[in-house]
């Protein structure tokens, strides 16, 4: 996951810490991602514009990264698995 992180946000130009946070989000999926963002903005956030800002910067694409990723490793397995069945 490392490596693939470095090569996509070499890539697609964002910030490496954002690439890699959303990478780890196949490991914990959707309720996680959305509740260590949102806990993440509220204690870097000193003010309610700052929490809300960190919001808009990670939310979207930590949501996004987590369907993503949850959904295209689901697709890899079950292609996986159908293959054992005879």
């Amino acid at each position: 996951m490392g490596l693939f992180t470095f090569i996509a946000f070499k890539v697609l130009k964002v910030s490496f810490p954002l690439a890699f946070a959303n990478s780890l989000t196949a490991l914990y999926g959707f309720p996680c991602d959305a509740i260590i963002t949102e806990s993440t903005s509220k204690s870097l956030g000193e003010t309610d514009e700052e929490v809300d800002y960190l919001m808009s910067k990670m939310f979207p694409s930590m949501i996004v990264g987590g369907f993503t990723s949850v959904t295209i490793t689901s697709v890899f397995v079950a292609g996986a698995f159908a293959l054992m069945i005879p």
